[in-house]
């Protein structure tokens, strides 16, 4: 009964536990072919993956307008008003640049644009509370700041061999864009006097990026990319193959060890 154990049923449970065991899921196997989900339990709650979007609307935080702080023009169409009134409007405000507050008011709020300087001059004036976007920040460029040169020819009726006085230069500082109709005119300061001009085609300044990078900086950060963990999951699927198929090739030999029948004894002669 022991011999039969041994050479016919163990051999047989051997093979069976080998077999088994190649499909069973190994901790160390886990870690490299799957990854187990996590359930939510009471200690241990589970944490979204990604937070939830922002738009650009709820981005913005309330802030309670005071004295002293900057808004961002972000219209086209917001203007620099002599008086709170609609008919008093003497420039279009450059877009992206920033205004500074001095009154709050619900229709109309009381701003200056620029600073005093050897170049440029220092205005008071009201806009729209409504073209206003208040921002908790002190940006670094507050104001734009472009000179731009105007020619101008004169003809020569008397010296036409001459250009003197008949060409000139001046040098302009530009505020903002003011149309009428289908004409597009500068307001802009020469000297000590405000006046307007019109708009050279080749006028373009550089826009304020601060808004648009206080905005990027309150987006929440990219979830992480798992592309490498799936790829290592595939990667791996070739290695599980190769422990499986070399667990195969050993159950043979196994089992004609433990199926080899011991060798017998030579017998004894006697004497």
């Amino acid at each position: 009964m022991k011999k039969f154990f041994l050479r016919g049923i163990l051999p047989q449970l051997l093979i069976c536990i080998l077999c088994f065991s190649a499909f069973l899921p190994h901790p160390r196997a886990n870690a490299f072919f799957s990854c187990p989900l996590k359930t939510a339990t009471a200690d241990s709650p589970l944490k979204p993956i990604n937070p939830p979007t922002m738009s650009a609307t709820n981005m913005q935080p309330t802030i309670f307008p005071t004295v002293g702080t900057y808004a961002c023009i972000l219209s086209d169409n917001a203007f620099f008003y002599a008086s709170a009134d609609e008919r008093k409007g003497l420039f279009l405000l450059p877009k992206t640049y920033y205004v500074r507050l001095l009154e709050y008011r619900a229709d109309y709020c009381k701003i200056e644009y620029q600073t005093d300087d050897s170049a440029v001059k220092r205005l008071v004036g009201y806009a729209r509370t409504n073209d206003l976007t208040f921002v908790s920040y002190t940006p670094a460029r507050p104001y734009l700041y472009y000179v731009f040169d105007l020619h101008y020819k004169i003809d020569n009726t008397f010296q036409t061999d001459s250009t003197f006085l008949t060409e000139l230069t001046i040098s302009c500082v530009y505020y903002g864009d003011y149309i009428i109709g289908s004409e597009r005119y500068c307001y802009v300061l020469r000297g000590n006097e405000f006046g307007y001009v019109p708009k050279p085609t080749t006028l373009h300044y550089e826009d304020n990026s601060e808004y648009a990078d206080y905005l990027a900086s309150l987006q929440p950060e990219p979830a992480p990319d798992d592309s490498a963990e799936k790829n290592q999951e595939k990667s791996s699927s070739p290695a599980q193959i190769v422990i499986l198929v070399a667990i195969c090739l050993l159950v043979p030999i196994l089992a004609a060890l433990v199926l080899k029948p011991p060798r017998r004894p030579p017998y004894e002669t006697e004497d």
